[in-house]
């Protein structure tokens, strides 16, 4: 019980973070048209904050689409055996668990040989090592979300 409490409020996290990062998407590409073409005064900072917008929708709706089972799948076999197709779900579990394993560990070097850096974004005072930190946060949701699968 405690745990479905917990996948809820996970799930409405990764919902909201998505839907903030998306909506942020839309209404400052708009903006950017605008301000480009109408005002003929392009926003200086408008493509560093979609991308960290796009990055952070994309790696969080991935975690999403793995805790509604909503990634793209492919039968290679109409019928297959019943202990042919649980070897499948074996390799591909441990596939995508190793994957998402490496998002973790090089996610988390990659933030951290930033924070050394110091790196900022061109425009932006922000340092690049936020954005890449949705590399391995995401990854981790990525993980639980998937270990999650084999116990249900």
């Amino acid at each position: 019980m405690l745990l479905n409490k917990f996948d809820t409020f996970l799930g409405k996290l990764l919902e909201t973070i998505t839907t903030i990062a998306l909506s942020a998407t839309v209404i400052i590409t708009f903006l950017q048209v605008v301000y480009r073409y109408a005002l003929q005064q392009p926003l200086s900072w408008s493509q560093e904050v979609l991308m960290i917008c796009f990055v952070y929708s994309i790696l969080f709706g991935s975690a999403l689409a793995i805790k509604n089972k909503e990634h793209l799948t492919v039968d290679l076999y109409d019928n297959p055996s019943k202990w042919f197709s649980r070897i499948l779900k074996t390799v591909e579990f441990i596939v995508v668990g190793v994957l998402i394993i490496v998002l973790i560990y090089y996610g988390y070097i990659l933030v951290m040989e930033n924070f050394a850096s110091g790196q900022i974004l061109g425009i932006l005072p922000v340092k690049k090592a936020y954005v890449y930190m949705a590399v391995p946060i995401s990854a981790l949701f990525m993980l639980y979300f998937h270990i999650k699968k084999v116990f249900t």
